[in-house]
């Protein structure tokens, strides 16, 4: 039986045997551990917030407890991640069961896209596409053990990227052009075609974002988090050789990090390359899934005929 999620069901989890794991990534949940204490806190704070258990479902009977999945929005209410899916990997019924109940779910709130992240070696990518996900992009995790001291800015010149300058409100529709020119249409059918669904559908996570001033809009942009020693970024940039420059500077701006990651799409061959220039390895490949669920329909109010 899938229902919400009760505290409770934190002892039913915590009676498993340990052959549970949480299967779903999220952007700035790729470089933590999830180890299942780390797991377990986090299903206590969802247990303590009536919103957030209202978007979590379980596949339980009694203390029989089967799988977990639960949603938070990304920038928008309008979108949502899959950032929890707690069940056995070879569970692949109660993987479908539980992405089509949070479907439906996501459809009677208006939901226009629902986002998941899996190990591209899953099996529960084909329970997920049973569900109705698709897979619109494989992504290379990236890792960088990083031993050096703090680099210092790059020099700039004029052939290549100017010095980065925090991002504005104001900068939000170039770095949106910048998305267009840098993204392939397949993603961008995904991610946003528009400015406004662009903006329902970013990653949540970054902590701070720099972007790099060209003659005709933005020449590179630069999303970074970091938590203790261990930091992540983001790039885009409109050459090859700008990109290298971009990636210098989010090196520098977390050079203080001993571990560094990042996301390079399977199809970013240039980024791919300059990371592994500068050190990086290839530690994982993720599979980004989405659905657009059924809206929900709205009644039809029929008025009698006058005679």
């Amino acid at each position: 039986m899938i229902r919400s999620f009760l505290p409770t069901d934190l002892l039913a989890i915590l009676l498993q045997d340990g052959s549970l794991s949480d299967m779903a990534r999220t952007w700035d949940g790729m470089c933590r551990t999830r180890s299942r204490l780390l797991t377990l806190s986090g299903l206590l704070v969802l247990s303590l917030n009536p919103r957030d258990r209202r978007r979590t479902w379980v596949w339980a009977n009694g203390f029989g407890f089967r799988g977990l999945a639960s949603v938070r929005k990304r920038c928008m209410d309008t979108s949502w991640e899959i950032d929890h899916l707690i069940l056995r990997e070879q569970d692949t019924a109660c993987c479908s069961s539980l992405l089509e109940r949070l479907s439906l779910t996501g459809g009677e709130n208006d939901v226009n896209r629902i986002f998941l992240r899996l190990p591209s070696d899953s099996c529960l990518i084909a329970a997920a596409d049973e569900a109705g996900f698709s897979c619109y992009m494989r992504e290379y995790l990236c890792w960088l053990q990083n031993n050096r001291q703090p680099a210092s800015a790059p020099a700039a010149n004029s052939d290549s990227i100017p010095f980065p300058r925090r991002k504005r409100p104001v900068d939000d529709y170039r770095v949106f052009e910048l998305y267009e020119k840098c993204l392939p249409v397949s993603v961008r059918r995904v991610t946003g075609m528009t400015f406004s669904e662009w903006q329902a559908n970013k990653e949540r996570g970054m902590k701070a974002e720099w972007v790099f001033d060209g003659e005709e809009g933005l020449a590179g942009w630069l999303g970074i988090r970091s938590s203790g020693r261990v930091g992540q970024f983001e790039v885009m940039a409109d050459s090859d050789e700008r990109l290298r420059r971009v990636v210098d500077y989010g090196l520098m701006f977390l050079g203080n990090c001993q571990q560094l990651f990042c996301l390079a799409s399977e199809t970013n061959s240039a980024l791919v390359q300059v990371l592994e220039q500068r050190g990086f390895s290839r530690v994982g490949m993720y599979a980004a899934l989405a659905k657009e669920p059924m809206a929900k329909q709205k009644a039809l109010c029929l008025m009698p005929a006058s005679a």
